[in-house]
């Protein structure tokens, strides 16, 4: 099994189009890196991303200083 990483770069559009995936991507600004050892499923991740969707609405993107220190909320 291969983990799976799906990339974007800010500037691209938004549409799957713009989406780096691949066993590992050229992609500088986010990645979602997605482990197949455990045998996840699309709703697995789909379940993650929603989470992780709300956490960082709430908190900003976390550091090793804190939750949101790096990221302005807009």
């Amino acid at each position: 099994m291969s983990d799976y990483y799906y990339g974007w770069a800010r500037g691209k559009p938004q549409n799957p189009q713009s989406i780096v995936v691949g066993t590992s991507t050229g992609s500088t600004d986010v990645e979602l890196h997605v482990s197949t050892t455990h045998n996840v499923t699309k709703m697995d991740v789909i379940l993650a991303l929603r989470a992780i969707e709300q956490l960082i609405n709430s908190n900003g993107i976390g550091t090793t200083t804190g939750a949101g220190v790096d990221l302005p909320a807009k």
